[in-house]
C-alpha cells in the first residue's frame, strides 16, 4: 500500500486507562490482552486494520508510569515510528496533571499529531458540566490543541468510533499541508502590518518573504534583516498567526529564522 494511505497511530497513557481496550474495540476484536490490573502491555504492540481504503497502524504502550522501571525507551521507538499519537485521559481525572501535560508537548515537540481522548465517559455522572471542565483543562494548558476535537467516549460501552479514524485522517492531511509562497507572504504582510515587531536599539526588523520548505510537519522559513533580533515572544505571535490563519491545530508547526541573504555578495567585483 502507498505510503500516504498508512496511518500510523501510537496510543500513550496512564496505566489502566483503557489504551488496549480501545484498539480491540477499534479492531473489532480481542487481539489485545485486557485487565483491570496496572502493567497488563509491557512492550510496544502493533496491530494494523483497513478502514476505507486507508491502513491504520495502531502501536499500543506500555503504561506511562512515574516510577524508575518504566521503560521510555519503548515510548520512543512506538512514538517515532508514528505520525500521530492519541493520548488516552482517564474521563474521571480532577485536572490535567504535569505528566499528561509533558506528554501531549512532547508529542508536538518531536513532530506528531495529537488527538486527546477522555476514555471512561460513561462512568461521569455530570456529563454537561464535566465536560466543560475538562475542555477547559486543554483549552488552558495545551492551547496547540484545538478542544473542539477532543473526543469523550467510552471503550467499553460505545458502539461506534468512527470519529476517531476521521479525526485521525484530518490531522494526517494537516500534516502534509502545503501552502504556497504567494499566500504565505500575504499573510506575512497584513500580520506584521497590524502587529510589527518592536525596533532593537533602534534598528528597524524588516521581514522580507516567507516560504514553506517542508511537510510532516509543517516547516517554514522567514527571512528578514535582523533575524538574531527578533524576540522569542513575537516568534511565538507568529507561530500563533500561522496556526490560526491556516487551522493548524493538534498538529506541530516550525518556524526559522535564518538571515536574508543579499545576492549580490557573490558577485564578483
Amino acid at each position: 500500500m502507498i505510503e500516504e494511505n498508512k496511518i500510523k497511530i501510537c496510543f500513550i497513557g496512564n496505566p489502566n486507562v483503557g489504551k488496549s481496550t480501545l484498539i480491540n474495540r477499534l479492531l473489532n476484536s480481542n487481539e489485545l490482552k485486557t485487565s483491570e490490573i496496572p502493567g497488563t502491555t509491557i512492550k510496544t504492540i502493533e496491530k494494523k486494520y483497513m478502514w476505507k481504503k486507508k491502513e491504520f497502524i495502531f502501536f499500543d504502550t506500555a503504561g506511562v508510569y512515574r516510577k524508575k522501571n518504566f521503560n521510555f525507551n519503548l515510548l520512543i521507538k512506538a512514538t517515532k515510528s508514528s505520525q500521530i499519537i492519541i493520548l488516552i485521559l482517564d474521563s474521571t481525572i480532577e485536572k490535567l496533571d504535569k505528566l499528561h501535560k509533558k506528554l501531549a508537548s512532547y508529542a508536538l515537540k518531536i513532530g506528531k499529531g495529537l488527538l486527546i481522548i477522555y476514555n471512561k465517559w460513561d462512568l461521569v455522572k455530570n456529563k454537561k458540566s464535566k465536560r466543560i471542565e475538562l475542555e477547559k483543562f486543554v483549552k488552558f494548558s495545551l492551547p496547540q490543541v484545538d478542544h473542539k476535537k477532543i473526543l469523550f467516549i467510552s471503550a467499553l460501552r460505545d458502539t461506534t468510533f468512527t470519529r476517531i479514524f476521521n479525526l485521525s485522517i484530518q490531522i494526517k492531511a494537516l500534516l502534509n499541508k502545503k501552502i504556497s509562497t504567494s499566500n504565505l507572504n500575504k499573510w506575512l504582510r497584513e500580520t506584521v502590518k497590524i502587529n510589527p515587531p518592536i525596533r532593537i536599539k533602534g534598528k528597524e526588523i524588516k521581514f522580507k518573504y516567507a516560504t514553506q520548505v517542508d511537510i510532516d510537519p509543517p516547516t517554514f522559513k522567514i527571512f528578514s534583516n535582523h533575524p538574531k533580533k527578533i524576540k522569542l515572544s513575537y516568534k511565538k505571535f507568529l507561530e500563533n498567526k500561522l496556526k490560526t490563519n491556516y487551522n493548524l491545530n493538534n498538529v506541530p508547526v516550525v518556524l526559522k529564522f535564518p538571515e536574508s541573504k543579499n545576492p549580490y555578495n557573490y558577485i564578483k567585483k
